[in-house]
């Protein structure tokens, strides 16, 4: 079900529909969460909320859970952290491939009608393990990865490059995301900015500005019917 939070929105049908991967189309935020917990286990981090993280590139998420704690490590450090990071989580992601169900079937039926595009802040290993694997490559007219910018989420590059990449300007697409970065990355590319609450809560991606909510990603399929 759709559900209108910005009351400046008017629900249209988007040209293009620009998808974040973790936490939308994979069910892997615990994953990511138990790979920072391990990455980080030798550490006097203690509990986090991986819900802060969510969104950002690894080493973002290393560097604001670092300062948190006081902690001063190298920059040399601090990326041997992530690359641990990555590589829990890449493992598990592969072994397991969390793919959210029925998300290829919502894929195939929005591909008909909309550009499609994968905007996330995963690396490239993640992206292609769950493109390859679920053999669906052919079903996004462009995909962007955490390589591809030099600004991360919540900068807006990622969308924004990903709107040029299937030839729409971002205020003709709709972005869909679970996080309070990605939320703040889509409207600040100037897109229309749908959260999921599959990670963050629905008042957190509200706060963050999402013009519209949905509760599942079939809620997709209602678009049909948005004027």
């Amino acid at each position: 079900m759709l559900r209108i939070i910005n009351n400046g929105f008017r629900p249209a049908q988007p040209d293009g529909i620009i998808f974040d991967l973790d936490g939308v189309l994979m069910n892997s935020s615990p994953i990511h969460a138990d790979a920072y917990r391990q990455a980080l286990s030798a550490l006097p981090i203690g509990h986090f909320d991986y819900s802060r993280l969510a969104g950002l590139r690894t080493i973002d998420g290393i560097r604001l859970l670092l300062n948190g704690a006081s902690i001063l490590f190298s920059e040399e450090q601090i990326e041997a952290l992530a690359a641990a990071k990555s590589r829990i989580a890449l493992e598990r992601i592969v072994a397991e491939n969390p793919i959210v169900p029925g998300a290829r079937g919502v894929l195939q039926a929005l591909f008909q009608v909309h550009r499609l595009a994968l905007g996330t802040s995963a690396s490239v290993g993640s992206v292609n393990a769950f493109l390859d694997r679920n053999s669906i490559r052919p079903l996004f007219h462009c995909v962007v990865h955490s390589g591809d910018v030099s600004r991360a989420k919540p900068a807006p590059d990622i969308f924004a490059a990903a709107a040029r990449g299937i030839n729409l300007a971002p205020e003709q697409c709709l972005v869909v995301e679970d996080a309070r970065a990605g939320i703040a990355a889509a409207k600040a590319a100037g897109a229309v900015a749908c959260g999921i609450p599959s990670t963050c809560a629905a008042n957190d991606l509200e706060q963050a500005g999402a013009d519209c909510l949905i509760d599942r990603l079939e809620d997709l399929l209602e678009i049909g019917a948005w004027r």
